[in-house]
């Protein structure tokens, strides 16, 4: 684009620059710009607006082509699981088990639409990017002043902008008049932007172009005009969502190893299925009793619980994180957060309130706040009460001392006012107090005013300024001296202010964004648990440090984003990325670049923002976490986490909990492949011995429905380990699957199965019928399950309260189980109520299950092993 631009050979079309590429709007002259773009001070006509418009489009966001949630729900059946329960559900109404049919449709369903929803979430995160464009704009057309939709805006029109306007394009400012901007969401940078028509350095970064506006950033003070040089797609909010858009969620540790434990489980299910029943053919039993078991073994054995399995947990915990302040947008971050390695944290609105605060005066503190509210023209007649965060925080340390403005005494007139200027950095105003005198106060960069001063007050406060300017704290020079065309007024207030030879130095007031409560505690517990932190800010290197040592971080490397980073090697930048690293000035291409380093590194890495600028990043990242109250839409969009308090200890309470769920849940997977494993083992025996197979297709649902939602809320809702956040992170490529995790299962398969095994048979030799001996097989799996699960257990001792699902489940499965022994009730899983003689066999069976379980506790560990 840029090469059409200074060729000057066609209007510039609103197209990206593209990722690495530097516009030069900002550097142009006013009058430049408006050449490049063949338009007139006073705007496009109304028919060359309609070419430009057909030409370049509506000022819009090009949005990648939407598959429609059908679409999205048809392609979750290509997957050779769900292709696998598809074949399994056919056969069940093809042999007559409608119930069990009907039961695996449901499961079937349920998997797709979790699948579905998770896909649609990255398309609605870039769609956010439509709430960011104001809904009108005020441009000239013709000559005249007229509002349009903001999707009329084309390149080339002149935009009118004054205060509480939304900016509905990137434009080169013309004119200012106290013009400033609110670029936070975009840049990182707190407070308003003062922008100007003055042509900037051709390498400034986005937070340092003074001389253009952009789409999305709010006008907070002042008028002025601009000139519309990119739309759409090519703004740099477009440009944001571009890089959003093209980032693809990582996969989880969890999701890389359960995707290992199907493959394992899916292949063992097949074997089974099909090796059983021929074995039991081969022994002489009838093919059709067979087929009826391979259908049973099937739906036994493939795992087609455990992605639903793995949602209920995950969608338990995500509750329990919601109660934390933390709602989950994605599930499986509830489980990534846990494995944090490395947290890239914004500092604006994140670390910090966003809120200018007065922390030090240096000079009489009476003398200096009255200078500062006169030079900002708080009390004059012309002053609209609407004030800037910076001007807010003088106002409120001027209550908090009583102090009155100068310009709000009877008889007081202002003589002339100019507003701040970026060229020389100065804010002027002059009046004539009720005595005659005519005074004038100077605010503006310290360094600035001090060279207006007379050389007495340069000597004696060269070195407060040279402090101010090295502590990387906002600071503001404050001056006043008489006002040398006092004896008329309005002189020289449409030119360059007349400041006197005996302008006084009156004093430096810093201000900072307060850190917010309970940030430097969250650190430190960050800390311990093995998370190395790093600042990555919009704004200044300095202030980055100065926020990052306030919030207990160590002094590490601190950096430039932009060009500067930029130059620097992957290798030679990704050693400097430690704990207390700070990168300022970083751009949103630049945080991504960090995200996706780290990454490489084998980090699993979170990313805490509320700008737009942060959306890219928040997309990439295993954990990408916004503020919810603070927070831009495009960013919660993006985010996987987004905390609803936008407290940042909220952060450190996530992790606790993640890690919490990680662990519970792999005691649940471990629990629920030991019961299939279990129930492979009864069915296997019986088809050895002669038998029907111990289960009907309606009874294994009733037990799935124990072990898959019954476990689920039990083990999910386990209290954390109290040593939790003083262990390292698990490392990405950590398995699932190890040795304590094989032990659990191959435990619960030997010992339920064995246990249901006995029961059975037991039943069977001494002449109970197939109904009977199933109901054994049932009560002894219902209960023992329970009691086998309680082994499992990270700390049995708890009392109910802390968890009372674990007694709840228990209770309802021993009530399940006296009603299919002793009731008429048995006949709805197609079983018969118990006789007396199995009694002794499903009692010895159940405490089996308990005394194995408890003595296997030794072997298992009960700390954090599972």
């Amino acid at each position: 684009m840029e090469e059409n631009l200074i060729d000057g050979a066609e209007p510039v079309p609103p197209a990206s620059d593209g990722p690495g590429r530097w516009s030069t709007w900002h550097a142009l002259s006013p009058a430049q710009a408006l050449e490049r773009l063949q338009v007139h001070p006073g705007g496009l006509t109304q028919e060359d607006a309609g070419e430009r418009s057909r030409r370049y489009g509506p000022n819009l966001a090009k949005l990648p082509k939407r598959e429609s949630w059908l679409e999205e729900f048809g392609e979750s059946f290509t997957e050779p699981l769900q292709l696998l329960l598809v074949g399994v559900a056919v056969l069940s109404f093809i042999f007559g088990e409608v119930v069990d049919g009907l039961a695996i449709a449901g499961v079937i369903l349920l998997a797709a639409a979790v699948e579905t929803s998770t896909e649609m979430r990255a398309q609605r995160s870039v769609e956010a990017l439509h709430e960011l464009t104001a809904p009108v704009a005020r441009v000239l057309r013709d000559g005249a002043a007229r509002t349009i939709p903001a999707a009329d805006v084309v390149p080339g029109d002149v935009l009118l902008l004054e205060a509480g306007d939304l900016v509905p394009a990137d434009a080169r400012v013309l004119t200012a008049s106290a013009l400033t901007s609110a670029e936070a969401s975009l840049t990182g940078e707190p407070g308003s932007v003062p922008k100007s028509a003055e042509p900037v350095d051709l390498g400034a970064g986005v937070a340092d172009r003074s001389s253009v506006v952009h789409a999305g950033c709010e006008v907070t003070g002042g008028t002025g005009t601009a000139v519309v040089y990119e739309t759409g797609a090519g703004t740099e909010v477009g440009k944001v969502a571009a890089l959003t858009a093209g980032q693809r969620e990582p996969v989880t540790p969890l999701q890389l190893g359960m995707a290992r434990v199907a493959k394992l489980v899916l292949v063992f299910a097949v074997v089974v299925s099909v090796g059983v029943p021929v074995l039991g053919w081969v022994l002489g039993q009838p093919v059709k009793e067979m087929v009826l078991t391979a259908l049973s073994m099937a739906f036994a054995t493939v795992p087609e619980e455990l992605p639903v399995l793995v949602t209920v947990l995950l969608a338990v915990g995500g509750r329990a994180l919601a109660r934390r302040g933390a709602l989950l947008r994605r599930l499986s971050v509830g489980e990534a957060i846990g494995s944090v390695t490395t947290l890239l944290t914004d500092k604006t609105g994140t670390l910090t309130r966003n809120e200018l605060t007065v922390t030090d005066v240096q000079g009489d503190s009476t003398a200096v706040i009255r200078a500062a509210l006169a030079a900002q023209g708080a009390g004059a007649p012309t002053d609209t009460g609407v004030r800037e965060p910076l001007e807010q925080a003088v106002a409120a340390r001027a209550e908090q001392l009583g102090v009155p403005s100068p310009l709000s005494a009877t008889g007081a007139v202002v003589l002339a006012a100019w507003p701040f200027d970026q060229a020389s950095r100065l804010r002027v105003t002059a009046w004539r107090d009720p005595e005659g005198q005519a005074v004038v106060a100077v605010a503006g960069a310290p360094e600035a005013v001090l060279a207006a001063c007379r050389p007495r007050d340069q000597l004696d406060w060269a070195t407060p300024v040279t402090q101010a300017l090295e502590s990387g704290h906002r600071t503001i020079g404050y001056a006043t001296g008489p006002y040398p065309h006092g004896a008329h007024p309005n002189a020289g207030a449409d030119s360059e202010p007349v400041l006197g030879a005996d302008l006084r130095m009156v004093g430096l007031v810093t201000f900072t964004d307060p850190v917010r409560d309970g940030v430097p505690e969250a650190v430190t517990e960050l800390c311990e648990a093995g998370i190395a932190t790093i600042v990555v800010t919009g704004d200044h290197p300095s202030a980055g440090r100065v926020v990052a040592r306030t919030a207990g971080l160590p002094d590490g490397p601190t950096f430039t984003g932009g060009h500067p980073l930029a130059g620097r090697g992957d290798a030679d930048l990704v050693a400097d990325l430690v704990h207390g690293t700070v990168v300022g000035r970083c751009t949103p291409a630049d945080k991504l670049r960090l995200v996706r380093l780290l990454q490489g590194q084998g980090q699993v890495v979170a990313v805490t923002g509320d700008g737009v600028n942060d959306a890219p990043a928040l997309s990439a990242a295993d954990v990408g976490i916004a503020m919810g109250q603070r927070g831009t839409q495009m960013a919660r969009q993006a985010a996987g986490l987004v905390l609803t308090d936008d407290a940042y200890p909220t952060v450190a309470a996530a992790v606790e909990k993640g890690r919490s769920i990680f662990s519970q849940l792999r005691r649940g997977v471990s629990f629920y492949l030991g019961a299939k494993l279990a129930l492979v083992t009864a069915m296997v025996a019986a088809v050895l011995a002669g038998l029907p197979v111990p289960y009907a297709p309606v009874q294994i649902v009733l037990l799935e429905l124990f072990m898959d939602v019954g476990a689920s809320l039990a083990f999910v809702s386990e209290p954390g380990a109290p040593a939790a956040m003083r262990q390292p992170p698990r490392p990405r490529n950590a398995s699932l699957v190890d040795g304590a995790f094989i032990t659990a299962t191959i435990m619960v398969g030997v010992v339920l199965g064995s246990a249901a095994t006995v029961a059975y048979l037991a039943s069977s030799a001494v002449g109970a019928s197939t109904g009977q001996a199933r109901c054994a097989a049932l009560v002894v799996w219902l209960v023992g399950h329970v009691a086998v699960a309680w082994s499992l257990r990270a700390r049995p001792g708890l009392s109910w309260r802390d968890n009372p699902y674990f007694p709840l489940w228990a209770f309802a499965a021993v009530v399940v189980s006296v009603v299919a022994a002793w009731t008429p009730a048995a006949a709805l899983v197609r079983a018969e109520p118990l006789v007396q003689a199995q009694v002794p066999f499903v009692l010895a069976a159940v405490a089996g299950c308990a005394l194995l379980g408890w003595a296997a506790r030794p072997v298992l560990g009960t700390g954090t092993e599972l």
